[in-house]
């Protein structure tokens, strides 16, 4: 059969769909008169006219725990006269996708099973069994409801096949304990064994489940009825949307804790390479290192006597254990003295490989600090007043730190040069300003009096009181 084909003048195939028994090819169809997908089972061969039997048997039960036969018949196609079946498509979470990853906790695996013997019960009260009953056939539905599928069909045709036994009360009912051995512990009945059950199993339907576990039980679906009494169908309510949050089987645990385990170790591996990597990154640094520590021990020595000792010294740190320092005390320098001229720095051929390299470093560091070097103006003035007081131990320090600066070309503290020179021209200006007080003024200067001031002659006459004539 090809998608597309019409069969019954209702049902049209949409796809091929996998199923687990040979001779029955299943489709995905649609109905046209109920307007809903179908499942439709096709069977060809000498096991036609019993299929389509039991079929129509199995159509006349009304229980909704049992998926309905909505079609049955007999189909030409170009190879010959097939049966088709058609059973109603019931959407939720089929139990074969559910165990193959996941196991059930008991309330649920005892609901799951208490509806599928139920189910089977109600076809066996008309006389019929279903014979092939198996997770794949077990559906529940988003509203919680247990559906069985395949009756009818899937036992005789599996029984052809060699699968099972012919169908029987017996096998439907130990079908459904097997099941329920599988949801409680993520295991097959023949390899499951009492230690893997879990707590909280109802004392009744654990001695089902161990009498599954011995193969002594149960023989009829009565017992196994009586036995999940208990069972409360409403725990079942969310289970098709819940799937996911149920835990894994035991296979598919340990497979997890395997994984986990390599990422940790891979973490760890990697984690332990990146230390190595920032081992060998701090060993190639290490000359590095000591060559800053050789420039700050030269520069250090250079105004002191024993340079050669100092030399020593920094050898001894690049190619072996750092010998502890010795406080030296410190000496007033000496007064000026010509610093030795050297006339130009010998080259130095290129290093053999990188250990001749540190003390050809060494070579060019003392050729550098005996070159010859101008003293600045700071210097200059600290070695003046070191001239002209030579025990004063704040100068001499501060003439040494000059000395270091400059050598080292470190920044120059300005803040106490301008503040001298800012001192030094206030007095100035102080001084300048009284001398210039003092000093009389220049001849040739003409201060004006203000006209003003000076009495008007007309003004004074015309002020002057008249002689009394009487007098």
């Amino acid at each position: 059969m090809k998608p597309g084909t019409i069969l019954g003048a209702r049902l049209t195939l949409l796809e091929q769909v996998d199923h687990d028994i040979p001779g029955i090819q299943r489709y995905l169809a649609q109905d046209s008169r109920l307007g809903r997908r179908t499942l439709v089972d096709i069977v060809d061969g000498e096991l036609a006219g019993d299929v389509r039997t039991e079929a129509a048997r199995a159509s006349r039960l009304r229980d909704p725990r049992l998926a309905r036969i909505v079609s049955a018949g007999q189909e030409d196609a170009p190879d010959g006269p097939v049966t088709y079946v058609a059973v109603e498509h019931v959407p939720g979470a089929r139990l074969s996708d559910v165990l193959a990853r996941h196991r059930v906790e008991p309330r649920r695996a005892l609901a799951i099973a208490a509806g599928a013997a139920r189910a089977l019960t109600v076809a066996r009260a008309t006389g019929m069994s279903h014979g092939f009953v198996r997770p794949a056939c077990v559906t529940v539905s988003p509203r919680g409801r247990v559906v069985i599928a395949g009756l009818g069909v899937d036992g005789h045709v599996a029984a052809h096949a060699g699968l099972v036994p012919a169908p029987s009360e017996k096998a439907d009912a130990r079908a459904v304990a097997a099941i329920l051995v599988r949801a409680l512990t993520g295991i097959d009945v023949g390899e499951a064994t009492a230690d893997d059950l879990p707590d909280g199993i109802p004392a009744s339907a654990r001695g089902l489940v161990l009498e599954t576990l011995q193969g002594t039980g149960p023989d009829t679906l009565a017992e196994l009825v009586s036995a999940l009494s208990g069972a409360d169908s409403r725990a079942l309510v969310d289970f098709a949307s819940t799937v996911d949050t149920l835990p894994l089987t035991p296979r598919l645990e340990r497979e997890a804790a395997e994984r986990a385990q390599r990422e940790a170790e891979e973490a760890a591996r990697r984690e332990e390479e990146a230390r190595a990597a920032a081992r060998a990154l701090v060993a190639a640094e290490t000359l590095v290192v000591a060559q800053r520590s050789a420039d700050e021990a030269i520069a250090e020595a250079r105004s002191e006597p024993g340079l050669h000792e100092g030399l020593r010294t920094v050898v001894a740190t690049v190619v072996g254990p750092a010998e502890p320092e010795q406080e030296v005390e410190e000496e007033p320098l000496p007064l000026d003295e010509p610093e030795p001229v050297t006339e130009s720095i010998p080259e130095v051929a290129r290093p053999a490989d990188r250990h001749e390299a540190a003390f050809d470093t060494l070579e060019i560091m003392v050729a550098e600090q005996n070159r010859t070097r101008e003293p600045g103006t700071w210097e200059s003035v600290l070695a003046a007043l070191h001239r002209r007081w030579p025990g004063n131990p704040l100068v001499a320090r501060s003439l040494r730190r000059a000395r270091e600066r400059a050598i080292h070309g470190g920044p120059l503290n300005g803040a106490r040069v301008v503040i001298a020179i800012a001192l030094f021209s206030l007095v100035l200006a102080v001084l300048l300003a009284f001398g210039w007080l003092d000093s009389p003024l220049d001849p040739a200067i003409v201060i004006e009096q203000d006209p003003s001031s000076i009495p008007n002659p007309a003004v004074t006459a015309t002020l002057t009181p008249s002689p009394d004539p009487s007098a």
